[in-house]
């Protein structure tokens, strides 16, 4: 008891004098749960106390006592802990070794998606086509608990998209249970899968989509099937008019209905009528903003916003090399730059959009109104358009209020006055949040989630921005009349400092 205490307090020195006192067998002793003290280390990910159990060869593949019967290398496998699990087969523990349900490290691994421990083993020599009892493999579970990267990267890593498990069940019909999208969509498109393959229970993706009443996952099967069993290309009208799914148009279409349906309907019957003429250079101001606005919006909603090529060279080359690496234990993985999806290597600031389904070069952030990314290419439209609308907003007040002093109340009028209110304010924050951004060089990704790139931490891991250049360069940067830092300059300029 007193040594697995230790362990969970990852006390070095006390377990190594009773390891001293008592000898190895002390790594033997099981708690009350049936685990050993190294089946805790393994879990917590304790590399000290692991390096020092694996030098005294002390017992480390001991089974639990539990019902699984579960080793310690498993145990690793659950939290990723790719160091842990490097120590335990320099001591000699086999990478496939099966617990009471026949799963190996590298199945559990899948199970909690972690990715570069799964890559890890197969780069060690983990068999790809080990199952457990129940015929799944890493790529069933991978599918199964809804993992899309780990999923694509099992199949470009040679795993059979078409195998199907004890119950007949593909890594698609599995798929289809987690409820990912994106996942489904990525196994659709691989060469031999079969669409409509049933299952011992003669369920096929669909009808167990169905069942679960999974009515975006529906309509994409249904589209899919219809399309391969068609020799002519079918015309989807309602993903065109209405988005498909995970993409609705909904945003984009109230924007159009309230300004053409009610919005510009309601100021030539109702505001020009009134104050035209007492007011004409508000009005001029407001058709030019108008104009201004809607060409600043369609080029931000209708342009590339920076989309990367996909299939590029590098990114194969970096899935051929992550099999050589060495330097994996050391906590550096070559695979988190990859996107699985695209097939790319992401230079920084870069993210894939899960909306549209692509990686975006500085990427901000996709705003459901413009029906698009904003990106490297088309964020100063997206700027423009925010404060061009704000201005609008603002002049529309000024001129609904005129209506009132002249007309007097109107319901009709007094809600156009509250929403253009409410849309100024909207747009006047967005445009002053934007402007902050601009200033300081980052995006709004990079704001939300500054916490997940280490090129936004310094060597004692605080936050710092190598891109800030100053308010001047940093606007001319944004607007394209200087080159943005590349990742060669960063380098250089670390170098210089240290």
């Amino acid at each position: 008891k007193e040594i697995l205490q230790l362990v969970n307090h990852r006390n070095l020195q006390e377990c190594q004098r009773i390891i001293e006192e008592e000898g190895v067998e002390a790594l033997g002793q099981y708690d009350e749960k049936g685990h050993t003290p190294v089946h805790w280390a393994a879990l917590a990910g304790a590399t000290e106390l692991l390096r020092y159990f694996t030098d005294c060869r002390g017992p480390v593949n001991l089974p639990s006592q539990a019902e699984l019967a579960q080793r310690p290398i498993h145990w690793a496998a659950v939290n990723g802990h790719i160091v842990v699990v490097d120590l335990l087969l320099e001591a000699g523990v086999s990478l496939d070794v099966a617990d009471q349900r026949g799963c190996t490290p590298l199945i559990i691994a899948a199970q909690y998606g972690h990715t570069a421990l799964c890559y890890y083993m197969i780069s060690k020599g983990a068999r790809p086509q080990a199952c457990d009892f129940e015929g799944d493999n890493a790529l069933h579970w991978a599918a199964f608990k809804g993992h899309f990267e780990l999923t694509c990267l099992l199949v470009y890593s040679g795993f059979n998209p078409r195998q199907a498990d004890a119950f007949g069940q593909t890594p698609l019909h599995l798929a289809v249970l987690s409820r990912e999208l994106l996942t489904i969509q990525f196994l659709c498109e691989q060469d031999g899968v079969q669409l409509e393959v049933e299952d011992k229970n003669g369920n096929t993706p669909l009808k167990l989509a169905k069942g679960r009443k999974y009515e975006d996952i529906i309509a994409y099967l249904e589209k899919t099937i219809a399309q391969s069993k068609s020799l002519i290309p079918k015309f989807d009208w309602s993903a065109f008019v209405f988005g498909p799914p995970g993409k609705s148009k909904g945003p984009i279409l109230f924007f159009y209905g309230c300004l053409l349906l009610w919005g510009y309907p309601t100021y030539v019957t109702q505001i020009v009528l009134v104050s035209f003429n007492k007011l004409w250079g508000f009005h001029l101001a407001f058709l030019l903003g108008n104009s201004l606005m809607w060409y600043l919006f369609l080029k931000a909603s209708l342009m590339d916003p920076g989309f990367l090529p996909q299939d590029s060279e590098e990114y194969y080359q970096a899935i051929r090399q992550a099999v050589y690496f060495n330097e994996w234990k050391q906590g550096k993985n070559p695979l988190n730059r990859l996107c699985h999806t695209c097939r790319l290597e992401k230079p920084l600031r870069s993210k894939h959009c899960r909306i549209t389904n692509r990686c975006v070069a500085h990427f901000d952030h996709y705003c459901p109104y413009i029906y698009n990314d904003v990106g490297y290419r088309n964020r100063t439209y997206f700027l423009g358009f925010l404060a061009s609308m704000c201005l609008n907003s603002i002049i529309g007040l000024y001129l609904c209020l005129d209506w009132f002093n002249v007309m007097g109340r109107s319901i009709f009028i007094g809600v156009g006055f509250l929403f253009l209110a409410v849309i100024a304010v909207i747009t006047g924050l967005m445009t002053c949040t934007c402007l902050y951004t601009v200033a300081v060089n980052t995006t709004t990704n990079e704001c939300l989630n500054q916490q997940k790139y280490s090129y936004l931490k310094d060597k004692r891991g605080h936050y710092h921005n190598p891109f800030d250049r100053g308010i001047r360069r940093n606007l001319l940067e944004f607007f394209h009349l200087v080159r943005p830092l590349e990742e060669g300059h960063l380098k250089r300029l670390e170098e210089l400092i240290v």
